[in-house]
């Protein structure tokens, strides 16, 4: 065993408050002020008994439904896409390509042909897509040029929606073509024009984009000369594909990188410097959230419950840096989906959860801590995920404090004590880029390499302190410890025996290393090694 591993608990005690020690102590309490509005779940203090009450809105004090002629309810509209202006805050922005049409043409098949990726749910109900669903996509033109766009897939034209958010889904369409430098008008070869088939003609006609007419679903060369019943529209030679096939998909991306405008800086943009889910009930205010990140009405935001289907990939920039934001559908039991589509959407938002950066766990602040919320911490706790606690609607709360709201967590989510809780309004936008500061924060300690010699002084330091009980008659013993991985920080602890080592005993190292770590807020991936012995 090295020397330096058999010093005695008092000279490690000693070393504890040393120079390095003091700085990484005031660089946690400066992290901990740089958060005036964010609640760090530490120390956990006694359980108190009483649990936050809902407390329903008075009647004098709610905020009036809005309705349409007809009716219906929706959230009040705020400025479309082409009333913001389609540039974007840095000035450079990527060419926006939309498809659109009728319902049941391919659209969504089309958009996944392109991106590469089964991102929008396909499904043959009409009114499947709701939100303007956006990816990043890379097509070749017919020269072999590569360019990068945006690629939006947008609702049905004309769908009519159980859910009663017509409104929201056309204002969505409009929104999508209003910001388009090129329209993808997709319509069913193998159908004769429809009304609504016109209808989205003269609606292009007179937004006066460009428009790459595209019959899908011709699966067979002979289906090409069906086409020819589209020229009516006057918008060009229609291209036939078969997006279910992937025939003609260079032919269709060819067609669009010829009304592209010309190619600028902003194709070869960085990627974006972390990826924030948002997961939830449903109705905690999670659409809302995105919107207010993007400083635009990018999703549906419905007081309605689950108004949101796809896992919708929202991109936008705060401090000269690019965030993409994923708003998800709401997750429920999975005795009470109703349908393939309320299944997939559930499926894609726990991939949210896997592909994310920062996990944040929305909680509607009026209600109780549900099982459900619980296994989406186990999903982040399994993935080892950094976790945010975000308390949503928290100026409708009354009679209740942070500090009595905390400690209802602690008690609720054990799981992830550690991790730090954000009060806010998104309606408002109160410490909405609050919580995306605490997101960075949790990414930069995920990035972090811990010194060895550091590393092994918390980690023997706490083996001094409590030592795991021996198991027929052999005592578990540490050799050292290093970190091998980031993003998440991942620790291998070399030891005579894994099996000597507990599994309480294991959390107990872990709350140590959180504690006494430059990680403290973040899981930890840790795993016990035997040494490997050397023959001489």
């Amino acid at each position: 065993m090295p020397k330096k591993f058999k010093r005695g608990a008092a000279d490690r005690k000693r070393r504890a408050g040393s120079k390095k020690a003091r700085k990484r102590d005031a660089e946690r309490h400066e992290r901990k002020a740089r958060r005036p509005n964010a609640k760090v779940v530490g120390k956990r203090g006694k359980p108190r008994r009483t649990k936050p009450e809902r407390e329903e809105s008075r009647p004098e004090e709610a905020a009036p439904l809005r309705e349409t002629p007809q009716g219906k309810p929706y959230t009040r509209r705020q400025k479309t896409a082409a009333e913001l202006g389609v540039e974007s805050r840095g000035g450079l922005r990527l060419p926006v390509v939309a498809i659109v049409g009728r319902p049941n043409v391919g659209k969504s098949s089309l958009f996944n042909r392109l991106a590469g990726s089964r991102i929008s749910i396909e499904d043959p109900r009409p009114g499947t897509t709701r939100d303007r669903i956006s990816t990043p996509v890379r097509i070749r033109s017919e020269d072999g040029q590569l360019r990068v766009v945006e690629l939006f897939d947008t609702a049905g034209i004309g769908v009519v929606d159980e859910q009663r958010v017509n409104e929201h889904v056309h204002e969505q369409i409009h929104n999508a073509v209003a910001s388009a430098d090129v329209v993808v008008l997709l319509v069913d070869v193998k159908e004769s024009p429809t009304a609504l088939d016109r209808e989205a003609a003269n609606m292009l006609r007179r937004a006066g984009r460009k428009v790459v007419l595209v019959a899908n679903k011709a699966d067979d060369p002979a289906h090409d000369k069906l086409a020819d019943q589209f020229f009516e529209f006057g918008l060009g030679d229609p291209v036939t594909c078969s997006a279910k096939g992937a025939r003609k998909m260079k032919q269709v991306a060819a067609a669009v990188c010829e009304l592209l405008p010309p190619k600028t800086g902003a194709e070869t943009m960085e990627p974006p410097e972390l990826l924030l889910a948002i997961v939830g009930r449903r109705n905690v205010g999670k659409s809302t959230l995105v919107n207010a990140l993007a400083e635009d009405e990018r999703v549906i935001a419905s007081e309605l419950e689950g108004t949101t289907r796809d896992s919708i990939d929202v991109r936008f920039t705060h401090d000269g840096k690019t965030f993409v934001a994923i708003d998800t559908a709401g997750v429920r039991k999975r005795s009470t989906l109703q349908h393939s589509v309320e299944f997939f959407s559930q499926s894609r938002s726990f991939r949210a959860v896997r592909r994310a950066s920062v996990v944040v766990l929305m909680l509607d602040a009026r209600e109780p801590i549900t099982k459900i919320d619980q296994q989406l911490v186990e999903l982040a706790v399994r993935e080892a995920k950094p976790v945010i606690i975000a308390v949503n609607k928290w100026d409708l709360v009354k009679g209740h404090t942070t500090g009595s709201f905390t400690d209802y967590l602690r008690r609720k989510l054990h799981a992830i004590d550690f991790a730090p809780v954000v009060y806010l309004s998104a309606k408002n936008r109160e410490n909405v880029f609050e919580l995306l500061e605490v997101a960075r924060d949790l990414h930069r300690q995920t990035g972090h390499r811990m010194g060895t010699g550091e590393l092994n002084r918390v980690v023997m330091g706490a083996y001094d302190r409590h030592h795991p009980q021996p198991r027929k008659s052999r005592l578990g013993r540490i050799y050292y410890a290093t970190q091998v991985e980031t993003y998440p920080p991942k620790v291998v602890v070399f030891v005579n025996d894994p099996e000597l080592f507990p599994e309480n005993w294991r959390r107990y190292l872990l709350h140590q290393l959180q504690q006494e770590s430059d990680f403290p807020e973040v899981p930890i991936r840790l795993k016990f090694k035997a040494r490997a012995k050397v023959q001489l």
